[in-house]
């Protein structure tokens, strides 16, 4: 199978080509994608025309999703292979991989936006691999993205967690979901963050989705009530760790109970967003359609 090397140069705030070229063996293929959405559609178009490819991509999480969107929507998951050189800012989906020389053949997760709340006026489909989040982590990467016209670096994540977290960190939301034994279950109140992962990492190290299994058919599914922002301050830390959730009674710890819900789902609506991020990058919605894709990429390590 032969590989070829795809380069995101602003990837992590840019970097230079030569990284691609060390990266790359001799007489290798190589390509370096020119703004959003350009490796998606490259490779859509290589699926298109090769029987098999190997694809080695250099980028953060987002050129990962669109490298990953490329191959599914062109149903070649099955024929070809995703590697990753991680060269992003957070670089989450890669620890989710720790085995090396393997490959794994991952679940995605596939969402549905609209624009209202109703369902109604459809927007867009996509696949997300690792995790989708709404609500105050979304905010606050949308915050980001304009403080970085300002400030660089960790500076303008902070003046975004700050503008964030000063706000109304809730949200009303209508939440359906639908769990492995096929309950349906209806949620509808405030919210400040829900996720639905694939993964568990998201937002540069925080292991939101400590039981996340990327091939059991499965979303791992989390989302946090109204909060005062002296307890978010308090419970931050053990969510960061990924110690929210008990692995042998798969239910959040008591400190967590009266706030957190986790749920293994086979597919959820949600309605009242403001927007969405989707494997760290932000898109527009009102109301989302979520349901799995099992087994539709295969990861090589």
């Amino acid at each position: 199978m032969k590989r070829l090397h795809i380069f995101n140069p602003k990837a992590g705030g840019g970097h230079s080509p030569e990284l691609l070229t060390k990266g790359a063996a001799n007489g290798e293929e190589t390509y370096v994608t020119s703004g959003v959405g350009d490796a998606e559609n490259y490779i859509f178009k290589i699926c298109s025309e090769r029987p098999e490819t190997h694809f080695v991509v250099y980028g953060g999480d987002g050129t990962i999703s669109e490298a990953a969107n490329g191959i599914i929507k062109a149903g070649a998951g099955k024929r070809n292979l995703l590697s990753v050189v991680p060269a992003g800012t957070g670089n989450d989906f890669v620890r989710s991989f720790p085995e090396k020389d393997a490959i794994y053949e991952i679940d995605a997760i596939r969402y549905r936006a609209y624009s209202d709340n109703e369902f109604k006026n459809f927007l867009y489909e996509k696949y997300a691999v690792n995790i989708l989040n709404f609500g105050f982590d979304s905010r606050v990467v949308r915050k980001t993205s304009s403080y970085k016209k300002i400030f660089a670096g960790s500076v303008a994540y902070i003046a975004g967690v700050a503008d964030t977290f000063f706000k109304k960190l809730s949200e009303n939301w209508k939440i359906e979901l639908v769990d492995e034994n096929g309950v349906k279950e209806t949620l509808n109140k405030e919210f400040t963050l829900a996720l639905a992962a694939n993964c568990r990492y998201y937002g540069g190290g925080f292991c939101a989705a400590p039981l996340a299994n990327t091939s059991d058919g499965l979303i791992d599914f989390i989302s946090i009530g109204k909060i005062s922002r002296g307890a978010f301050v308090k419970l931050i830390s053990d969510y960061k760790k990924g110690v929210h959730l008990n692995p042998a009674t798969k239910s959040p710890y008591s400190k967590f109970e009266k706030y957190m819900t986790y749920k293994r789902c086979t597919s959820i609506r949600i309605s009242g967003i403001s927007d969405l991020c989707a494997d760290g990058e932000i898109d527009a919605a009102g109301s989302v359609e979520i349901s799995i894709a099992p087994k539709v990429l295969r990861i090589a390590t």
